[in-house]
């Protein structure tokens, strides 16, 4: 069962906020209200606040600051953000940007999310600089549960070299978080990969579930 407040964190790169975007999608299959919160005030690209829109159309509450504070590293959206932690009609999500620096934000809401069933679910790609080992990986989960004051539940898999990821990319990638994750005691959620491999990886290869995703998120360059 998903718990009803749901945490992504992540550093620069690990897919943090795609994955985010695609829980909630997924979640909305089963659950009558949800909500996805853009808390990411470290990433100036990569933000879920981007396809608003799109969201919105698929029946999913997206909150993020808007207008010309759209681009803002303030947080203006907290007595809506506690209004959502607070109803119990609403699974919601929470786009966490940036290592222990992003996650720092949480600890404003500290106070009213421990009351309530939640899971902090730290997204690891281990390509990306500072999750390359089992000891990169505990040293971010140390810092991230400092700075927000909350704990780490669960771990997602997101072994990936973007365009360049093939098979091999993703179960080598894989082996290592399964390490960390053994080690520190921290289940593994799900393995990610991009729907693209739905069909040339066999499931078999993977002891955890695969969440498969859809990329929504583009560079403004591109």
């Amino acid at each position: 069962m998903n718990k009803r407040i749901n945490i992504f964190v992540g550093g620069f790169g690990s897919g943090k906020t795609e994955i985010a975007i695609n829980y909630s999608i997924d979640c909305k299959r089963r659950y009558q209200k949800v909500a996805i919160v853009d808390l990411d005030i470290v990433n100036p690209y990569f933000r879920s606040r981007e396809i608003k829109k799109e969201l919105t159309l698929k029946g999913i509450k997206m909150v993020a600051p808007e207008g010309k504070f759209i681009y803002s590293d303030v947080p203006l959206i907290s007595p809506v953000i506690k209004g959502l932690i607070q109803n119990p009609e609403f699974l919601v999500i929470l786009d966490v940007g940036g290592d222990d620096i992003g996650s720092i934000v949480l600890g404003n809401f500290k106070d009213f999310i421990k009351d309530y069933p939640y899971e902090m679910i730290l997204v690891i790609n281990s390509y990306r600089p500072f999750t390359q080992n089992v000891f990169q990986i505990r040293q971010m989960v140390e810092e991230i549960e400092k700075s927000s004051r909350l704990k780490i539940s669960s771990i997602v898999s997101n072994p990936n070299l973007s365009i360049q990821t093939d098979e091999k990319i993703i179960i080598e990638g894989h082996s290592l978080i399964q390490e960390a994750a053994k080690k520190l005691e921290i289940p593994i959620k799900f393995v990610c990969m991009d729907e693209r491999f739905s069909k040339i990886i066999k499931k078999e290869y993977f002891k955890e579930k695969i969440f498969y995703i859809k990329p929504f998120m583009k560079l403004p360059w591109n």
